[in-house]
């Protein structure tokens, strides 16, 4: 788990230099897919929030030493931490909501809650539980059998702890979300949707209390 995460975080954070150097934000990449079911208004705002903080996340990665595909691990994991405490100081006072403003978590919701009354409710249900850091761990390195859940914290500006595992989005489900920049992504914590940094591992935002299932600890 460890080491697949390491990879993952050195071609990401590599990654970043690129799109670093971006003079602005791409709209393209978070228009919405034909199954997104949110009026216009409500996207555009959603749209306004994420092409700031991606400005913001800019910022950011001015202020920190850069990396390049020559850099060694220890490098690469300073940059990262660097980049972590310098966007948790530039939206330092950020709140629920931010983000997600209230036209636009109601429309989430409602999808959410479509999707979960489907035909196909079970099976996603299913889907999220797995590598979600509120029902599943990492394996003891003594005994493989029992596991280990880190504490995570539902909160905005939050760190995502590194030996936290991953929950699964599924595929369907993201068709029906607006689509998001490769800075940031949906994940799940318990029955909780938030926004992630991809690389810094804050929690930009989230909605409490979506996935209806109460064998999922909050």
């Amino acid at each position: 788990m460890m080491r697949e995460r390491a990879v993952l975080l050195r071609l990401a954070l590599l990654g970043s230099v690129a799109m670093g150097g971006c003079s602005s934000a791409s709209k393209e990449t978070i228009a919405p897919p034909q199954t997104t079911e949110m009026d216009a208004e409500t996207l555009r705002k959603l749209q306004h929030e994420i092409e700031e903080y991606v400005e913001l996340r800019r910022s950011a990665l001015k202020q920190i030493p850069p990396i390049d595909a020559r850099s060694t691990p220890a490098e690469i994991e300073a940059h990262q931490k660097a980049l972590t405490g310098a966007i948790m100081a530039y939206r330092k006072g950020a709140k629920r909501g931010d983000i997600f403003k209230p036209e636009v978590e109601a429309a989430i919701r409602r999808t959410l809650h479509r999707e979960f009354a489907s035909a196909q409710g079970p099976e996603l249900l299913k889907d999220i539980k797995q590598g979600n850091p509120k029902v599943e761990g990492n394996p003891t390195p003594r005994d493989p059998s029992k596991e280990v859940k880190p504490p995570v914290t539902i909160a905005v500006n939050a760190l995502y702890p590194d030996s936290a595992p991953f929950s699964s989005v599924p595929p369907s489900l993201l068709l029906k979300l607006p689509l998001l920049p490769e800075q940031v992504r949906y994940r799940f914590i318990g029955r909780a949707l938030i926004l992630r940094d991809t690389e810094a591992n804050v929690i930009l935002d989230y909605i409490p209390d979506v996935v209806p299932d109460p064998s999922i600890p909050r």
